[in-house]
């Protein structure tokens, strides 16, 4: 029962995640910055629709669960909303973009707080952990949908 109630946290915290191993690529093996991927301005790189999984490992096994973010700005102030087919959505809040860093926060349907710290790969993906009361909990990755317009559909 332990094991679901963390997938459905995850999920629903919208943990994007990559299976494979839980280490990410140094700094100096990514060489396009945020600033590269977009002439505008790094947040402008940030908007629209993201899909990609989360991987939750488990004692036995390991979880891959697919997730959509979508990331709207207002002024300077970027938010959104987070979905797991399925499951459910959530708001996405406290975004903040610093080189290739980007973190953010996403409230579970239950109102447990997924913060997500990831990096901009050279693809333009971004990649890292989602941890959960500091601890982390599951790895995401996510690459712009190609109708990165929409917003998620519940």
């Amino acid at each position: 029962m332990m094991s679901l109630r963390v997938t459905y946290v995850v999920a629903a915290a919208f943990g994007v995640i990559v299976s494979g191993a839980v280490t990410a690529a140094p700094l100096a093996a990514q060489s396009k910055s945020v600033k590269a991927m977009a002439p505008a301005s790094p947040s402008s790189v940030l908007v629209g629709g993201w899909s990609g999984t989360a991987t939750v490992p488990l004692p036995d096994s390991v979880i891959v669960v697919p997730v959509l973010y979508t990331f709207t700005q207002s002024g300077a102030t970027i938010a959104g909303q987070a979905l797991v087919p399925g499951q459910g959505t959530g708001p996405i809040s406290n975004v903040v973009l610093t080189g290739k860093q980007v973190r953010f926060r996403v409230t579970a349907p239950e109102g447990k707080l997924l913060e997500h710290d990831g990096t901009f790969g050279a693809d333009g993906s971004i990649e890292g952990m989602v941890n959960m009361d500091k601890q982390p909990i599951a790895k995401f990755k996510i690459a712009p949908r190609k109708d990165s317009k929409s917003l998620p559909k519940k």
